[in-house]
């Protein structure tokens, strides 16, 4: 499928409100688990911290709805360089990339000088 066609494809798809059909879709499912297998199934936020998790998801560094084009590519180019647009991650890197944290944060400890 070209770019174009991609991009149609998603286009028509958000229009409908069926997006989700992308992401059920073979060609999509096929390109999730090729990301997966190549990163060896480890969330890539999580290996730079030094632990490691398992990735259960791919993240469009590029967001689908805005890139339709690069949906289905690992790769897109900003001025005159390539980057990955498809990173492997875990549940809580991908809530964490789009703001959707699901924990607040510990609070810091009491301290003498906070009182």
């Amino acid at each position: 499928m070209t770019k174009e066609e991609v991009a149609n494809w998603i286009q028509q798809l958000m229009k409908d409100n069926r997006l989700y059909s992308f992401y059920k879709s073979k060609e999509w499912r096929h390109l999730k688990e090729e990301v997966l297998k190549e990163n060896h199934y480890e969330c890539v936020m999580c290996r730079e911290e030094g632990k490691v998790s398992k990735a259960v998801t791919v993240h469009h560094v590029q967001h689908v709805k805005k890139y339709p084009w690069l949906a289905l590519s690992k790769t897109y180019e900003y001025k005159g360089v390539e980057y990955k647009n498809l990173i492997p991650l875990c549940h809580d890197c991908h809530d964490k990339v789009h703001g959707r944290m699901r924990y607040k944060p510990k609070p810091k400890p009491l301290t003498e000088e906070r009182w």
